[in-house]
């Protein structure tokens, strides 16, 4: 048995992420013209008067009070109450770590730049750890107070962690050892972008426990995203669904899992016993999300792509999603679905039915359609929700491959539970179609003269 842990659920999380264009002075460090220098080294060597340096330098009286006001607009020199001009601890600071007894003079220079930054730890984020979608994940919410208050925030942080975000390259400048002076202008840049991240749920080894969730690798700050996760989790604490699981299982004739489910828990052992002998009958047995399983799609390409020969007119590929909050909840889902919408132009009439609690539930039909934009209308149905108790997702090609996965709630695991297998036995394919199609077509209210069906179509009408 590996001694890696097991993934069973991979959730997306998204926080807001505001722009900023922020314009900022920094100091490198390559020097200023040369008088500049000579004159901290005499003053570092002995406090002077103005016409003392005027005199040693050649100055007229203008020139005299224009070198003075450089130094002390930087805070480099003071002036004693005999008139006398001196160094600064400040002016002194530039000779610490010279070995040639030379200051190290920073010049001044500007850069603007657009910058996102993470409103719960408040983390500056690189362009490509950004999204500019919120669906398929889980939002964790931001304060109101944080909001209205963010370009504040935004200006503190980045003063504060400027060197770090030179270090991790999020400020893009070809100097490397500078700091930062002074931020100059720093202005909200159009609508927010998403720090989206994902969060893997695994099972320990041998004991087939919930392994403690990872940090997120992008984040050095991140107490209080880890904080929001673990909130969000305990407000979707569920309850145990087994008693519903073992009846779906005998409904589909599905001796296998019922083995591996046992005392609020999986059996990891049998779980890898029973994979094995479905992957010896070529057939997929399998932990996790429809959506996460590579393997999984590349036979079902596979059999889309054979099945094209076939002058059959167009056959049913139908997806029903589960009533579960964590399915869908991550980007991975978007691709496939459009994968599967993309097939239809070969002949194939792809569904994707999502759960509803009333057919004229717009707030519910709303959700859904925002959840999945950028999936063709038409390809979304709306179906009764409670199909083998809403905990149990059927994903079938008509007379090729039926695919189920249930969704276990159990409480060992902070999060859904999803396993499942793919078939291609004809009489199982048969049964599993059967079952889904006889409860779309069932009637709604058995009392109406016209029944309405559990399949309330196309989302695409509303």
């Amino acid at each position: 048995m590996s001694q890696q842990p097991t993934p069973y659920n991979q959730v997306d999380f998204v926080v807001k992420a505001p722009r900023f264009r922020i314009v900022f002075s920094y100091m490198d460090d390559k020097g200023v013209a040369f008088v500049r220098e000579y004159l901290l080294r005499l003053l570092k060597l002995i406090p002077c008067k103005p016409e003392q340096i005027a005199q040693y330098f050649g100055f007229n009286q203008h020139e005299t009070e224009v070198a003075l006001t450089d130094l002390e607009h930087n805070k480099w020199i003071t002036w004693q109450n005999d008139g006398l001009v001196t160094l600064s601890a400040e002016g002194l600071s530039l000779f610490q770590n010279s070995e040639q007894g030379s200051p190290k003079i920073p010049t001044l220079k500007d850069h603007g730049g657009e910058y996102r930054m993470e409103l719960l730890d408040n983390n500056f984020l690189k362009q490509k750890d950004c999204d500019k979608v919120r669906q398929q994940a889980i939002e964790l919410a931001i304060e109101p107070k944080v909001l209205s208050e963010s370009q504040e925030i935004a200006r503190k942080n980045f003063q504060n962690r400027f060197r770090q975000l030179m270090e991790n390259d999020i400020i893009g400048l070809n100097e490397k050892d500078i700091s930062l002076y002074k931020i100059d202008a720093i202005e909200t840049k159009g609508a927010p972008v998403y720090f989206r991240f994902t969060q893997k749920f695994e099972l320990l080894p041998d004991t087939g426990e919930a392994k403690e969730r990872h940090d997120v690798p992008t984040l050095i700050h991140q107490d209080n995203a880890q904080q929001a996760v673990t909130q969000q989790l305990e407000q979707r604490c569920h309850q145990d669904n087994s008693q519903e699981l073992i009846k779906n299982m005998t409904e589909l004739d599905d001796n296998d899992t019922i083995k591996i489910l046992f005392g609020g828990k999986l059996d990891l052992t049998k779980f890898l016993t029973i994979q094995q002998e479905h992957e010896q009958k070529n057939g997929l047995y399998f932990l996790g999300q429809i959506y996460h399983q590579e393997e999984l799609f590349k036979q079902i390409n596979q059999f889309l792509g054979n099945d094209r020969l076939d002058k059959k007119a167009s056959k049913k590929l139908y997806w029903l999603a589960p009533s579960d909050i964590y399915w869908g909840k991550q980007r991975k889902i978007h691709d496939k679905i459009q994968n599967l919408v993309s097939e239809q132009k070969n002949g194939y009439e792809f569904r994707l039915y999502l759960p509803l609690p009333s057919e004229n539930n717009r707030h519910e039909t709303w959700e859904w359609k925002n959840q999945f934009k950028d999936i063709p209308e038409k390809s979304l149905y709306g179906f009764c929700e409670g199909f083998l108790e809403g905990s149990t997702e059927i994903l079938f090609l008509e007379d090729k491959f039926a695919i189920v996965c249930y969704h276990a709630k159990l409480q060992a695991y902070p999060v859904t539970l999803p396993i499942g297998f793919m078939t291609t036995q004809k009489s199982e394919v048969k049964h599993i179609i059967a079952l889904a199609e006889n409860y779309l077509k069932s009637a709604l209210h058995l009392n109406d003269d016209e029944p309405a069906t559990r399949d309330f179509g196309s989302l695409a009408r509303d």
